[in-house]
């Protein structure tokens, strides 16, 4: 029997049913948190993909080291990423590129890696909302949600250990639950939506040049766009269409800066993202 949302014991995972695994996002992980902390980790979801994005380049340092020599540091990755999306959300009709850069994306995972980034993920919730680095270091620790994201990418096309379909995987998350997506995500449209990302990853793949930096690149994606169609698909579910809106309002606001666009605006094609 699948628990209710407000009886589901935190960083727990619900099993999909066969209706569910009809569609391929969000429906196939679920992330079961209890409704206090679910609205907390979904507040901060957005926040630790731009975590993920820039603490794997590590550009605070970079920016200081580059301003104690009098040089002007580079924007942030995740500001480099949003620009190459931008650049690619063009109109419907508008084709995309045939195939995606060749690109190193690929890590050999490691559990030290893992354990750094559950420290890095548990400060950031704990800094947000007091009480809940501990459910976010063991989320990232048991392995739970990369188990759940392990699941979904066959069916999308994506590969595990890869950071450009981790990418892919976050972006499909944060537009879904803008836009409170319901319907079948194709592997047509998902290999769209990987050209883009990989178009947009190649911009920052310069510094990613270790196994260690695309892992951690990777998974602080993959836990929180796990977490955002988890607890969407969670309201779905319970027929909470309260809380429904209210995450897609806050994956809307995410969005207007990962797009730099309303993702309401934004249309789900087989070649991808487009403008409406």
């Amino acid at each position: 029997m699948i628990e209710k949302a407000g009886e589901i014991s935190a960083a727990r995972m619900a099993k999909p049913t066969r209706m569910l695994r009809r569609r391929l996002l969000p429906a196939i992980f679920v992330l079961a948190l209890v409704p206090s902390t679910a609205q907390a980790q979904m507040e901060g979801a957005f926040d630790m993909g731009v975590l993920g994005m820039n603490g794997a380049i590590d550009h605070v340092t970079k920016a200081e080291e580059a301003r104690a020599r009098g040089l002007k540091p580079a924007p942030p990755p995740s500001q480099t990423i949003a620009r190459s999306l931008a650049s690619q959300l063009v109109g419907r009709s508008a084709a995309a590129p045939a195939s995606a850069p060749a690109l190193s994306a690929g890590y050999k995972a490691s559990d030290t890696v893992r354990g750094e980034i559950a420290g890095i993920m548990a400060d950031a919730a704990e800094q947000r909302t007091a009480g809940t680095a501990q459910e976010m270091r063991e989320l990232v620790t048991s392995g739970k949600a990369l188990k759940e994201y392990e699941g979904v990418v066959p069916a999308l096309g994506f590969k595990t250990n890869d950071a450009v379909d981790a990418l892919a995987f976050y972006l499909l998350a944060q537009w879904g639950v803008a836009n409170d997506y319901r319907d079948n995500v194709t592997p047509t449209q998902a290999a769209g939506v990987r050209r883009q990302a990989a178009n947009a990853y190649a911009t920052v793949a310069d510094q990613l040049g270790t196994d260690a930096l695309r892992q951690q690149f990777a998974e602080m994606l993959i836990v929180q766009g796990v977490i955002m169609a988890g607890v969407h698909e969670a309201a779905v579910r319970g027929n909470d269409t309260s809380a429904t809106q209210q995450y897609a309002e806050m994956a809307r606001r995410g969005g207007e800066i990962l797009f730099t666009m309303d993702p309401t605006k934004i249309a789900l094609t087989d070649q991808g993202f487009a403008r409406k």
